[in-house]
Formats: C-alpha cells, sequence, structure tokens
C-alpha cells in the first residue's frame, strides 16, 4: 500500500507530490518552499525526484533536496542548467545547484512508472503514472482545464495531440486519479465529463 501527499506550495500555488514507496520516496515537482515539509518522509530511503518539466514553479526546490537521481525528459534538461529557459532568474534564482550527472532521461522508469511525452506547455512535458492508479499530470492537464502554451517551448498542435492521447488513456482507466500540478485533483472520467478541453 502506497501513500501519496500533497504539498502546496503556497508562493505559487504549485503541488509538489510525494509517494512513499517501500524503499523509496519519489518526489514529483518540488516547489518553491515545500522541502521542508517532507524532509521527515525521507529517512534513510533513497530519493528520486520526477519533474513534469522544467518550469520555475516546479523545480524551485530542487536544489535543497538531497536525492539519487533526478528524472526528466531529455527536451526540458537544459532548463534545469539554464535559469533563464527555465524563468528561475525571473524569480531571482540563478542557476540550481544541482549535480548534473544525477540527470536521467524519463526512460529509465519502469516497473509500477510509465511516463508519457506530453508536449505542448513544454516541449518535454511529461505525465508520470504510478500503478495505473495515480497520474501525476503537471502543468498538462488540470481539473477543468489546460496548461498554457503561449511561453517558450510551448506548442498548441503539440498541446492538441497530448490531449488526444489522455483523452484515450482516460477511457481506458476512468477511475483514474490524476494529480495536476496546480488545482485540486480529478478522476478520469470527471475530467472527461467536465473539462471542456476533453470533450
Amino acid at each position: 500500500m502506497i501513500t501519496v501527499k500533497r504539498f502546496l506550495s503556497r508562493t505559487m500555488d504549485e503541488n509538489c507530490y510525494v509517494v512513499e514507496e517501500k524503499d523509496r520516496v519519489t518526489i514529483i515537482d518540488p516547489g518553491w518552499g515545500v522541502s521542508s515539509e517532507f524532509f521527515p518522509l525521507v529517512g534513510n530511503k533513497q530519493v528520486r525526484v520526477l519533474l513534469t518539466h522544467g518550469h520555475a514553479d516546479h523545480i524551485f526546490d530542487l536544489d535543497k533536496i538531497i536525492s539519487d537521481e533526478i528524472v526528466i525528459h531529455e527536451l526540458d534538461r537544459n532548463m534545469l542548467i539554464d535559469p533563464e529557459k527555465s524563468l528561475l532568474n525571473i524569480f531571482g534564482k540563478e542557476a540550481l545547484l544541482i549535480e548534473e550527472a544525477k540527470i536521467r532521461t524519463t526512460e529509465i522508469l519502469d516497473g509500477l512508472w510509465k511516463y508519457f511525452h506530453t508536449p505542448g506547455h513544454t516541449e518535454g512535458s511529461c505525465c508520470f503514472l504510478y500503478d495505473e492508479k495515480h497520474l501525476f499530470s503537471g502543468d498538462t492537464v488540470f481539473s477543468n482545464s489546460i496548461g498554457r502554451t503561449d511561453l517558450p517551448g510551448g506548442n498548441k498542435i503539440e498541446m492538441e495531440r497530448s490531449i488526444q492521447q489522455l483523452r484515450r488513456l482516460f477511457y481506458e482507466l476512468p477511475n483514474l486519479r490524476v494529480l495536476p500540478g496546480h488545482g485540486p485533483e480529478a478522476t478520469a472520467q470527471d475530467i472527461l465529463r467536465e473539462n471542456p478541453f476533453f470533450r
């Protein structure tokens, strides 16, 4: 039985999630100020960080976490290294103090973890599926909306394709718990019924 906990970055109204697995803690999108809240959950376990994309509000506390690996899609990798591409510089933060050797591509995920490359919000945006029960959707899809496509790396056509991909997944797994980067969670069937971009 795994536990998923949500931590809200109040500065940017961004959701960070922590999945407590048997021998590992997986942290998804550590936003500004959340790292101190989940330190007690880590203990002596392995720590993996999954990043749905490389925008500042989802990576701000990344260098405050002692992790074994950092997983991000290759197309967003440079955002962890360049504060202008991630928009960290807008919030007064320069380059993240992380070991680049720890950065891994999403293709390493296996077992109960899967990823879906869902570009549109950024080139390397991804959604992470755990045990076919929990989908961490980042800024690709929210309970009643989708992510914006007008920032650098955004693409409206790619977003439409990503929505089509997720629509198929939601029909296959109607009880899927969708945990977005901002706002409340929803089930897949709720999104299909209520989100205007999925009708």
